[in-house]
């Protein structure tokens, strides 16, 4: 009994097999398209609309409650839901698509030791005698002045007399810390790569080093396909623990996506991946967990402990990673419950690592947001659940920022947005987000409570232009901030203001509590640092305005791109940047905010605008 069922991907055209009783969503990523699932595929959100022929079971009551009568009977379904059971026809419209995003691709800049742990020595070995009957692997570290401690794999050992025949006895050896990884015939010393990678909850960003100069030669990114599975850390730890094949889905998605970014990277550079030896890995505590293919489970429940700490080193072929077979992959260390390994590499970036004299704080705003902060010896970190309302999801006209993004809006009588990539608006990132919150407030659209006030209250107060795209909707009042290229409004919601505050009032309960530990008040702060892509595209005035970011005069705030990825690179090209970090990781004090006095009563007050 034939148990599959074709299906056709339009407007590709692309046809393929897929076993029967798979969802849509599953089915289309097949073929490499991810479709949008902030909810985690559970239906809520009704972002991963597709339009279907016949071929899918009758919809779900999940979908029926989702979508209209007559959206269904147009075969508009949940890719979450639907599933196969005949051959069908789906296209994946525009605005279900994970689209290519804009990232911070770029960081700081900070002077660092360079010295990459790959080494590539080339030398002319001479013939050996009687008189010096050294086991071969000796006779390469003397020759070549190589470490005394240098090991090799049986793997390499096993290569070794036929790579050493081959070259015709000019050899490169190819060091990666005290390991040889490989043996090159001829002169091959001035090539040599590594990649950098930080692997988001939402994206995945990479930089390709020549590790011979330490000189960047490209960067690129990716949506994390972790994402058709949820957009939050705690919905993914769920899938674990609910599913028994979740712990490894959640891998492969995470290694499909980095490999996807090292694949894109080499190419663009003109680099075969066997010439790259090795990549640093960063990321929050799960995506670490995540990516080693161990149960984060524990990061789930009380007291929020994580099972990988130190840092890990292992072989390219054992991670899964599609560099050289025997390079070396080098996570980062996690330093306690949620602060993982971004964070170091964030620490590292903005140079908290180091005492300087001032009261410093970084804090790296993400789906979930990391706080560090600086006070002479001490170094006190934590994470608050941002969730993922910056990132767009569980917005009603929320999106990544793609093109036909809203990354700005000014009021002044009337709304004036800018379109990343211009055109007609699709929806809402995360700095059109603020900037609307901001400027309804500052019109008196919104009051400090983040209540929309009606029509009616607005009489008077506001120009008629503002008044008028006030809407009434069954769900509650709505403000349109613009219209689509269909005519459809873009518009923020009641709901979304609420949103809106739960993800600022848990950043801002985090930069407070952290200096209520050291003592100190907001005044105190002498620099903040904001880090990651949202972090570095919102409007420092905004951000205040709606109380996410402390009252500070604008000299003291400094944006550092994307830290996580910048520390990473540093920990690429400086052995002594990775002892940096280790040590980070193990005197950092841990805040966990949950668990602090009047937790509630401080999260509600900064809810407010």
């Amino acid at each position: 009994m034939n148990h599959t069922r074709k299906v056709t991907l339009l407007p590709e055209g692309k046809t393929f097999e897929v076993l029967a009783q798979t969802t849509v969503m599953e089915a289309v990523a097949q073929a490499g398209v991810t479709v949008t699932a902030p909810c985690g595929r559970e239906g809520g959100c009704g972002k991963c609309r597709v339009e279907v022929t016949s071929g899918v079971a009758p919809p779900s009551g999940v979908e029926r409650e989702a979508l209209t009568a007559a959206q269904l009977a147009s075969g508009v379904r949940l890719s979450c839901q639907a599933r196969v059971v005949g051959d069908a026809s789906v296209t994946v419209p525009a605005a279900s698509r994970a689209a290519d995003m804009r990232v911070l691709l770029g960081g700081v800049s900070r002077g660092v030791p360079f010295e990459p742990n790959v080494v590539k020595t080339a030398a002319e070995l001479p013939e050996q005698t009687l008189e010096n009957p050294v086991a071969k692997l000796e006779h390469l570290r003397r020759t070549m002045d190589l470490r005394a401690d240098l090991r090799a794999d049986l793997g390499l050992l096993r290569r070794m007399p036929g790579a050493l025949e081959a070259s015709g006895g000019r050899v490169t050896a190819v060091a990666c810390g005290d390991r040889l990884i490989a043996l090159e015939a001829g002169d091959t010393s001035g090539r040599g790569f590594g990649v950098a990678l930080d692997l988001g909850t939402t994206t995945v960003v990479g930089a390709l080093v020549d590790l011979t100069t330490g000189k960047g030669l490209g960067m690129a990114s990716a949506v994390n396909r972790q994402t058709a599975y949820g957009h939050d850390v705690i919905g993914r730890i769920n899938m674990t623990v609910e599913q028994a094949d979740g712990l490894e889905t959640l891998r492969r998605a995470a290694l499909e996506t980095l490999n996807f970014v090292v694949e894109k990277l080499t190419q663009e550079a003109g680099v075969s991946r066997e010439e790259v030896y090795e990549a640093t890995v960063v990321g929050n505590a799960t995506m670490v967990h995540l990516l080693l293919g161990v149960p984060p489970r524990f990061l789930g429940r009380l007291p929020y402990v994580a099972v990988v700490g130190d840092a890990v080193d292992l072989r390219a072929q054992e991670a899964g990673l599609g560099i050289h077979p025997d390079g070396r992959v080098y996570v980062l260390p996690n330093i306690a419950g949620f602060v993982g390994a971004d964070t170091v590499g964030a620490i590292l970036a903005s140079g908290l690592d180091e005492d300087d004299g001032r009261v410093r704080m970084m804090a790296d705003i993400g789906t979930n947001c990391e706080i560090a902060l600086r006070v002479d010896h001490r170094l006190i970190v934590c994470s608050t659940p941002a969730g993922p309302a910056f990132e767009g999801a569980r917005i009603a006209c929320g999106m990544y920022a793609a093109p036909g993004a809203i990354e700005e809006v000014k009021i002044d009588g009337d709304v004036r947005v800018k379109v990343i990539g211009g055109g007609a608006p699709r929806g809402l990132c995360g700095s059109g987000l603020v900037d609307v919150g901001a400027e309804l407030l500052r019109a008196g659209v919104v009051d400090e409570t983040g209540r929309m006030l009606g029509l009616g209250e607005l009489d008077g107060r506001v120009s008629p232009a503002l008044r008028q795209r006030v809407m009434e909707e069954a769900s509650g009042l709505a403000f349109r901030v613009a219209n689509g290229e269909g005519g459809e409004a873009i518009r923020l919601t009641q709901r979304d203001i609420r949103e809106l505050q739960l993800a600022k009032g848990a950043i801002r309960t985090g930069i407070d509590l952290l200096l209520e530990r050291a003592g100190l008040g907001v005044g105190d702060l002498d620099e903040l640092c904001l880090a990651g892509g949202f972090g570095n595209y919102i409007d420092k005035r905004n951000a205040i305005r709606l109380g996410l970011i402390p009252d500070l005069p604008l000299e003291r705030l400094r944006f550092i791109g994307n830290g996580a990825l910048a520390g990473a690179r540093m920990a690429l090209v400086s052995t002594a940047m990775r002892r940096r970090g280790e040590g980070v990781a193990r005197e950092a004090e841990h805040l966990q905010i949950a668990g602090t006095p009047d937790f509630q009563m401080r999260f509600s007050e900064a809810m407010l605008f």
